[in-house]
This record gives C-alpha cells, sequence and structure tokens, in this order.
C-alpha cells in the first residue's frame, strides 16, 4: 500500500469510530502523557485536529503538567519554526489555517531544546517509521532536533500498523503513546 492510500485507510479507520469510544481513547492517551510530561520540560507539540489522537485536550494536558509548550509555525518553504503556547485565546489562524501563537517564531534549530517533540502522525510501524499527513514540514524540521529530544507520536492502537512505506527524507520517532500506553522502539537514549 502506498502513502497516499494508507493515509485514506486510517483515516476512515478513526473516523469511523464513534465520537464517545474517540474520546475515551483520547482521554486515555493524554493521561499515558501525563506520565511522561513533567513541570519545566519544554515540549514541542501542535494543535490537534479534530481527527488526530489525543484530541482538543493536548494543549491543556501540557500546560497542566508545568511543560514549556512550543507550537510549529509553518513557513512558505523549510523546515518549521517554532513559537510559545500562551493560551488558547493567544492562538490565530496561520498557514493553512493552522492555530498558531501570536509571537513570532524562533528558527528551526529552536527545537533542539525540547525534552519532548510530539510528532504527528497518521500511522507508525514498530520500526518507527511514521506515516504524516503529507506536507513533509516535520521530516524537514526533525533534523534539528537535539539529541536527547524524545520523538513521540500519539495514535489509536490499530493505527500502529506492521509496516510505514518510507522514503530517504523520512524520519523516525522513538516511540508512540496508544490508549494502551507507551509503545518505546528503543530508539531514544537521552544525551543526561
Amino acid at each position: 500500500m502506498d502513502k497516499s492510500e494508507l493515509r485514506r485507510v486510517v483515516r476512515a479507520r478513526r473516523a469511523a469510530v464513534p465520537p464517545s469510544v474517540r474520546a475515551e481513547r483520547d482521554g486515555a492517551i493524554l493521561g499515558g502523557l501525563g506520565e511522561i510530561v513533567s513541570a519545566g520540560m519544554v515540549v514541542c507539540a501542535y494543535v490537534p485536529d479534530d481527527d488526530e489522537a489525543g484530541g482538543s485536550g493536548l494543549l491543556s494536558r501540557l500546560v497542566d503538567s508545568g511543560a514549556r509548550v512550543l507550537l510549529p509555525v509553518s513557513p512558505e518553504v523549510g523546515p518549521l519554526g517554532w513559537a510559545e503556547y500562551a493560551g488558547p485565546a493567544d492562538l490565530a489562524p496561520g498557514r493553512f489555517g493552522i492555530p498558531v501563537p501570536s509571537a513570532p517564531p524562533g528558527r528551526p534549530e529552536t527545537i533542539a531544546e525540547a525534552d519532548l517533540v510530539l510528532v504527528p502522525a497518521v500511522a507508525v510501524d514498530r520500526r518507527g517509521n511514521r506515516l504524516g499527513r503529507g506536507g513533509g514540514y516535520y521530516d524537514r524540521s526533525l533534523q534539528f532536533a537535539g539529541p536527547r529530544s524524545r520523538l513521540l507520536a500519539l495514535l489509536d492502537t490499530e493505527n500502529v500498523v506492521e509496516r510505514v512505506p518510507v522514503e530517504a527524507h523520512d524520519r523516525t520517532v522513538d516511540g508512540v503513546i496508544t490508549e494502551e500506553g507507551l509503545l518505546d522502539f528503543g530508539t531514544w537514549h537521552s544525551a543526561e
């Protein structure tokens, strides 16, 4: 199955899940995330769409855990910039209609400050190969992540698949948090 077909299949599968079940799964995913995030951590996150695992409570969970949250700002080309999240009232539509903070974005290298980078994913395989939404912004940005930055995706369990098609520019993640907990691929090694 190619990337486009896999995206279509996985998105349709999540859309078919009743909203109450999705909300229950999202709560469990955010609970697992809460076990990893602690006060003072720097977390590069994102504003999830309705069809993304973790749901609308993601940013609140991070802030309530005491994390400093940075959100991506999409340029016309190239890797993402990162701006500090100051709460929902501070967000405004950015490129592609994606909410962004009002603060000017830092350079792509700002991602190196992160203890944790939450990487949007449609699917991930057990080798950490990630299928994103198709723009390539994260693949271009993850090269700037620091050696101590842990890269995790949030997914429903059934979207951890046998194989994700891989191209040379694709970047892997260190693990996935599902409603069943953390699936660690054993690739992350803290530089501390």
